[in-house]
């Protein structure tokens, strides 16, 4: 019996490369169509972009103000394109305030993990979180008078949590060296962050941010640090940019 060439062409790709789906792979045609997925291929950065120009008009409007067509106008998208990435105002804000904070606290983990003393830590702390939110003062309030609410709630808690367990780990180690007195560190990473707070929210116009840094650090250090402690403070040059 005599074969033909595509016959004999199978049988050899399969006696030569044995596999279960030999004649099934010589049989398919050398090009395939794949199917094309509908809609438009993401954009890169895009999610990114929206957050930082939904920032960007919550800092300057009161929520109730804030229209979904002005975020997508600032970032220069279609209404269309922002539904996709977020379906409500409520679940951009939330995205907003979440992200920010994540970014913060992964932030100040960078910067505690270079080496320096634990005083020195502190004032670190103090400076970067008033840098970070120097631009977003109303912000800030916005997000104060939002943050016990029961939308989204649970999880502003768990990172709101981090960060301050972040300062209280930064404050037991300035208690284990004797350079902050033996005080619930607890209650005094949310007595500091406050005060970061209140600082970057009520700052005047002329103010600058080391002197805010100085003045804060100043008030807390003074209240909860050991002769020690200062004498570490004033060694480091604690008010000298980093």
């Amino acid at each position: 019996m005599r074969l033909g060439k595509s016959a004999i062409d199978t049988h050899t790709r399969a006696r030569h490369f044995p596999t279960d789906e030999s004649e099934i792979v010589s049989a398919a045609p050398a090009f395939q169509s794949v199917p094309r997925r509908r809609g438009r291929p993401p954009i890169a950065g895009l999610r990114d972009s929206i957050l930082r120009a939904a920032e960007s008009v919550f800092t300057l409007h009161d929520y109730d103000e804030v229209q979904m067509g002005q975020v997508a106008d600032a970032c220069g998208v279609g209404k269309g394109t922002l539904y996709r990435h977020f379906p409500s105002k409520r679940a951009l804000f939330l995205a907003v305030m979440l992200e920010g904070i994540a970014r913060l606290r992964a932030e100040l983990e960078a910067k505690l993990e270079i080496d320096g003393s634990p005083a020195g830590k502190v004032e670190r702390i103090v400076r970067h979180t008033l840098a970070y939110f120097w631009n977003r003062r109303f912000f800030l309030a916005l997000i104060h008078q939002r943050e016990h609410r029961r939308d989204g709630e649970r999880e502003w808690r768990r990172h709101r949590e981090q960060v301050s367990r972040l300062v209280q780990r930064t404050l037991e180690q300035a208690i284990a060296a004797r350079q902050v007195r033996p005080v619930n560190a607890r209650i005094a990473a949310e007595m500091l962050l406050s005060m970061i707070r209140g600082a970057g929210r009520y700052r005047a116009r002329g103010d600058r941010l080391e002197d805010l840094v100085a003045g804060v650090v100043d008030a807390f250090m003074h209240g909860v640090a050991t002769p020690a402690g200062r004498r570490v403070l004033a060694a480091d040059g604690l008010r000298s940019r980093r």
